[in-house]
């Protein structure tokens, strides 16, 4: 089981969009289909979306022991790696919680 939620202004609505998974494939499929598409293409795909496992911190407000960062190297057309150096928080995950 993995616990996702999205990056927003606060936790609270953030844990109010906070949804688990019995995979971590599960996840960024979900997190694929919640971004939408543009012009008819996803923003991203599976490849684009991954987990920085060197984020890995205890997070006490929420209870998650192993919250990471889950990041996209690329939004549509727009290469974070090449243009920033690393991928784009869009979110947060973990597997205990």
């Amino acid at each position: 089981m993995i616990i996702y939620r999205p990056n927003k202004v606060t936790l609270a609505e953030a844990m109010e969009e906070s949804k688990q998974f019995e995979s971590e494939k599960d996840m960024k499929e979900y997190i694929i289909s919640d971004w939408g598409t543009a012009f008819e293409k996803p923003l991203f795909t599976i490849d684009d979306i991954v987990i920085d496992e060197e984020s890995k911190m205890n997070d006490p407000r929420n209870g998650w022991k192993d919250t990471k960062y889950v990041c996209i190297k690329r939004l549509g057309s727009v290469d974070y790696v090449k243009k920033y150096g690393c991928p784009q928080a869009i979110g947060f995950c973990a597997t205990e919680y």
